[in-house]
């Protein structure tokens, strides 16, 4: 069997046997390309694995297909590149929890605790006033603690969605709490006056 011919067995037929001929022609090249990119032997090898299950799927749509690589490729690549984003995002994400915890470690002592106490009553009253899928979200991420993956399931949401939602609620949720305290600041000026 030659290239062309598993191709139009493919496009023609949605055959198997043609497309196994393609696989075991290039899984060795498209690893190579996916760990180029990814530098990660198992995240390549899942990337493989998904673009071709992608191009399995895709190829009996095809009118015609002169060679199948360059059009597989385009397919790993934009894999590879969604895997890479994703991981980027997860990255600046650990970072910004990683500085969270650490601004908490430094502020630990009994005049930065009292300011956090009345800190503590402003959120909970900002939250009060969020809808309620925001109040939602906010507290399975930080009340209960569970991880992306775990709100996706739970939502039965993609983790991106989390993400998002996670995002615009706690921008709801700031524009709450600085609403709360531009009356107390008010009336401490008033005060003065």
């Amino acid at each position: 069997m030659d290239e062309q011919y598993a191709i139009q067995l493919c496009v023609k037929h949605r055959d198997p046997v043609g497309f196994e001929f393609l696989v075991r022609k290039y899984r060795r090249e498209a690893f190579g390309h996916a760990y180029a990119l990814l530098g990660n032997q198992d995240e390549a090898l899942d990337a493989c694995q998904d673009a071709f299950a992608k191009a399995f799927a895709a190829i009996p749509g095809l009118r015609e297909l002169p060679q199948f690589y360059p059009w597989f490729y385009c397919i790993l690549r934009n894999r590879c590149l969604n895997l890479l984003a994703r991981r980027a995002t997860a990255e600046r994400h650990r970072e910004a929890e990683q500085q969270d915890a650490s601004r908490f470690v430094e502020a630990a002592n009994p005049g930065t605790m009292l300011e956090q106490h009345e800190d503590q009553q402003r959120v909970r009253r900002a939250m009060e006033l969020l809808k309620p899928e925001h109040r939602e979200i906010l507290h399975m991420k930080y009340v209960q603690e569970h991880s992306y993956d775990e709100i996706a399931g739970i939502l039965g949401i993609a983790r991106g969605t989390v993400m998002s939602r996670l995002y615009h609620a706690r921008t709801a949720l700031r524009e709450q709490y600085l609403k709360l305290d531009q009356p107390m600041a008010r009336s401490a000026s008033e005060k003065v006056t």
